[in-house]
């Protein structure tokens, strides 16, 4: 069982992508460096050397899925940061 981290309503998470390079596996979606992301939520990682799983919302609000099996993309791909809300 992965421990799920869903954010408090009161905290807007965000993640600025610094690496997109690609996997070696061919992504359904992938993510651009220079963006900023909202985080949906964060977990942990399967491997561990990656930091934590991320999960990102594209401008629509959607998740971004890697693939079928990928949902979340490593941390190390961003620059995590937080903003509290009133």
């Amino acid at each position: 069982m992965v421990n799920l981290n869903i954010p408090p309503k009161y905290v807007a998470l965000y993640a600025h992508c610094i690496d997109d390079s690609l996997p070696s596996f061919e992504p359904d979606e992938w993510i651009k460096a220079g963006r900023i992301y909202a985080v949906k939520c964060f977990t942990e990682p399967l491997n561990v050397s990656e930091g934590v799983a991320v999960t990102i919302l594209n401008r629509e609000g959607q998740e971004i899925h890697p693939s079928a099996s990928h949902w979340s993309f490593a941390s190390n791909r961003f620059e995590l940061f937080s903003i509290y809300l009133n």
